[in-house]
């Protein structure tokens, strides 16, 4: 086994993980808020593509921040 197979989980494997998280938690929390307001007579195309949009902008500004 080499060390970094024995380490665990890297630090790259995490900033990974941020990438692909953090938009779909996003959108996730985009179609919450359709459902939630749904007398507001949101679009939930933009709803959902905005909070994916913000969760890839979140999940870039962490990635910059831990390197």
């Amino acid at each position: 086994m080499t060390r970094a197979s024995r380490s665990g989980i890297r630090k790259e494997d995490v900033l990974t993980w941020l990438g692909y998280a953090f938009p779909v938690l996003g959108g996730l929390l985009g179609m919450a808020y359709v459902n939630i307001n749904h007398m507001e007579f949101i679009n939930p195309v933009w709803a959902v593509g905005g909070g994916a949009i913000l969760g890839w902008i979140v999940a870039r500004l962490i990635r910059k921040l831990l390197g």
